[in-house]
């Protein structure tokens, strides 16, 4: 089976943090003692391995499934696909859902699930989570939310 692109959508978010920001902060080795190196060279260190100087965070009141329904949001619009019309939406992640200042992550129902609910979609079996192992075989109209 083929599998073909006809749209792709994308949210970053807004509000951008450059590194400079994590100079008054505290950090940590893996037993929870404070490193005693100064935080530019820990902050160094870490553009070193990553290559990130700047991060982007989401508004106060998304959560990942709202950037995923923008994203998919936008995916359909260039497709011209209709919500209902989708054979699957895959979502990789790694936390689920975490609302600002909540440590607990909310993985159940999953994803792709709620981006599936945002998109008033009914039909009940198009959505799956990310899984490790590859995944089966899509059906022709699927949006895959990275």
């Amino acid at each position: 089976m083929a599998i073909v692109f006809t749209g792709y959508g994308s949210c970053i978010p807004e509000k951008v943090v450059d590194e400079s920001a994590f100079l008054t902060s505290r950090f940590f080795d893996d037993k929870g003692v404070p490193l005693s190196l100064p935080n530019e060279k820990i902050i160094e260190k870490f553009h070193s391995i990553t290559g990130i100087r700047q991060r982007r965070y989401a508004d106060d009141r998304q959560v990942s499934s709202d950037l995923g329904f923008i994203a998919a949001e936008k995916a359909l619009k260039q497709s011209g696909i209709e919500p209902e019309s989708l054979s699957g939406i895959i979502c990789a992640h790694n936390y689920g859902d975490i609302p600002l200042g909540k440590i607990q992550s909310d993985t159940v129902p999953s994803l792709a699930s709620r981006i599936k609910h945002k998109l008033k979609i009914t039909k009940r079996e198009n959505s799956w989570s990310f899984r490790p192992k590859p995944y089966p075989a899509l059906p022709t109209r699927t949006i895959v939310i990275p």
